[in-house]
């Protein structure tokens, strides 16, 4: 009987040592629109806005969010290597998103750069009551 309980204590001690490290690796990032992103820079953060602008070249593509180029407070950047993984950038303009990375700067600029496709959420937006 002695070694049962001693058995379950250890698995107790065991699960709870395991849910700590998940919930810390598991940490949600905190989510801000993309107009605060200049103030997150070299931070993990969900950034979330209305992809205004799409611009492709062979090297990369940039989704301006908000406000189109020059003007834009956040760029999403996909490298020309990984835009294979993202087969319908096309479909975004006009769409909210949400993108979840380390926000950096380029040229003063805030930017995530997209490596992964779970880095890229499109949010519903639930429609209106019908009239």
């Amino acid at each position: 009987m002695k070694t049962i309980a001693v058995l379950i204590g250890v698995l107790a001690l065991a699960c709870s040592l395991v849910s700590g490290q998940e919930s810390k690796t598991n940490a949600a990032s905190p989510k801000i629109p993309a107009s605060e992103a200049k103030e997150h820079v070299n931070s993990e953060a969900t950034v979330s806005g209305k992809v205004i602008e799409l611009y492709k070249t062979e090297k990369l593509v940039r989704l301006n969010l908000d406000k189109p180029f020059p003007n834009q407070p956040f760029t999403v950047v996909i490298f020309g290597t990984k835009t294979n993984l993202f087969p319908d950038l096309d479909k975004l303009k006009g769409k909210t998103i949400e993108v979840t990375g380390k926000i950096t700067e380029y040229h003063e600029q805030p930017q995530i750069i997209l490596v992964t496709t779970n880095q890229l959420k499109i949010v519903e937006t639930k429609a209106g009551p019908e009239k």
